[in-house]
């Protein structure tokens, strides 16, 4: 691994075959962060109302498709019955396009694959019925967020919908970023744009944006080391750095202290995500929310 990229090239890096066992391992942690998504919200009634015309759907920086995977097993998506959704792939890994399209299925259907940053995307205006980026803008310097942002927005039709979940300053992912930088980077290197970042770009352009903040804690048993290790690794896009470096150098040893229960001898990292809808128009945002239904 190159010690010396920036955050957007390591990231590159790890989203790779060479970073498929890393990336296994911590998605067996951050599995949870796409459920919790998938039950945040109506997405079955908002697909449903809109089953009897062909949906197109743009899924921005699409990773390894843990979101679509998510609304398949906990939104009930694949129970509705004669609905089409074509499903197109942005990513700037071909890795990660693969690995998005083997997870499709029905009511989705592969369309589109755009191996290219969301900056760099030729979109086509007003082809998109629905364009979401789950858990995938980090690594989109704050500078670059207003042209990526603009150009899902402009992809979208009319009465189409955006949805945006990244996470915010004080949350785990940034946060940790952030002293990771300070410790190991002299505080240099580019950081995690976050979720209000995100949500002051959308109004800026001037769609009309609806937020709310979802919060949840990752636990990872301290006993299970190299879970640990590659999980925090796999936050900041670091395979140079090993867990035994991180508990001892400060100001990061103090940040894992501060996460480290005692009584559970459990680390609890605690997430704030910011999740951003946004449309056109007011009457855009019909994604009913489910905060009465989703507990964390």
């Amino acid at each position: 691994m190159n010690m010396t990229a920036d955050t957007f090239q390591r990231s590159c890096e790890h989203w790779s075959d060479s970073g498929r066992a890393e990336m296994e391992a911590f998605y067996e942690l951050a599995r949870v962060d796409y459920r919790y998504l998938a039950e945040a919200y109506s997405w079955t009634n908002w697909f449903n109302q809109r089953r009897d015309s062909a949906l197109r759907l743009a899924d921005i920086a699409c990773g390894s498709g843990k979101f679509p995977e998510a609304l398949l097993e906990f939104a009930g998506l694949d129970r509705l019955d004669d609905l089409n959704v074509r499903y197109d792939l942005l990513d700037p890994s071909e890795f990660s396009v693969r690995e998005a399209r083997q997870v499709l299925r029905a009511p989705f259907e592969a369309g589109e694959e755009f191996v290219c940053t969301l900056q760099d995307w030729k979109y086509a205006a007003g082809a998109y019925d629905i364009a979401w980026a789950t858990h995938a803008l980090y690594c989109v310097p704050a500078e670059e967020l207003p042209v990526g942002l603009e150009r899902m927005f402009r992809a979208l039709q009319p009465s189409g919908l955006g949805f945006v979940a990244q996470g915010l300053r004080d949350g785990h992912y940034v946060a940790f970023y952030d002293v990771f930088r300070e410790t190991f980077q002299a505080g240099g290197g580019t950081p995690y744009s976050d979720g209000s970042q995100v949500e002051l770009a959308l109004r800026e352009l001037g769609a009309a944006v609806k937020s709310r903040v979802l919060n949840y804690t990752t636990v990872v048993p301290a006993k299970r080391k190299a879970l640990l290790e590659s999980y925090l690794q796999r936050c900041a896009f670091d395979d140079t750095v090993s867990l035994e470096r991180m508990l001892t150098t400060e100001p990061l040893a103090s940040y894992l202290a501060a996460s480290y229960r005692q009584d559970r001898d459990e680390y609890h990292f605690r997430q704030r995500v910011g999740l951003s809808l946004f449309a056109h128009s007011d009457a855009g945002l019909t994604l009913r929310d489910r905060e009465d239904e989703f507990t964390a």
